[in-house]
């Protein structure tokens, strides 16, 4: 009978391990009202309205857009739509560690190439991946990106590409949304947009 009542007991745990085990969201972006504190740094001008976050470059630093936000992370899959107008070259999302850490990996998605940069160290930059690639400008596009490990991988308008690097694996602190919206005469040169970002996490 103490057999039994034990092995019901070990049951019971591995099916609680297994329901703690679902994919959770961890977060869910309308961009309807004012954004939250989480998303703590920035440059350039950015709004959030309609459900649609939209940035531009402005001010004298020549440095494209990019919207921090605060969220640790590991394996993941991350969501959303993006948009390039007007002279905009490319979308990008960063991952970081802590400050003192820094980038972690990058995926940019331009009108010509698609790009995966990892950083080993701060100060580093390894590309990973870089292939041709035709981005519509003007035109909503789809990304989903997924963590497993040491891995990422992206789809873009249903085209996936993939990479691998040991600091990968490393937990993400931030992220930024950004890019390059088309020089420094501000939104008259072009925008970035983003909208519904959805971010899962993964056991």
């Amino acid at each position: 009978m103490r057999f039994i009542g034990a092995l019901l007991v070990l049951l019971g745990l591995i099916g609680g391990d297994s329901q703690c085990a679902e994919p959770q969201k961890l977060l869910e972006e309308t961009f309807t009202a004012e954004l939250s504190k989480d998303w703590f740094w920035g440059l350039g001008t950015w709004t959030a309205k309609d459900g649609v976050l939209r940035g531009f470059e402005s001010g004298p630093r020549r440095h494209g857009p990019v919207k921090m936000r605060k969220l640790p992370l590991k394996d993941a899959t991350i969501e959303c739509d993006f948009r390039l107008e007007g002279k905009a070259t490319f979308a990008g999302i960063i991952f970081n560690g802590s400050q003192e850490r820094g980038h972690i990996v990058h995926l940019v998605m331009g009108t010509d190439t698609l790009r995966i940069l990892a950083h080993p160290k701060k100060g580093e930059n390894v590309e990973l991946l870089k292939l041709p690639n035709i981005l519509a400008v003007g035109s909503w596009h789809h990304v989903k990106i997924e963590f497993k490990g040491e891995s990422i991988t992206a789809t873009i308008d249903g085209k996936t590409i993939a990479a691998s690097h040991p600091c990968i694996a490393e937990e993400k602190q931030t992220f930024g949304l950004g890019g390059d919206s088309g020089g420094p005469e501000g939104e008259k040169a072009g925008a970035l947009e983003f909208r519904r970002l959805v971010i899962i996490g993964l056991p």
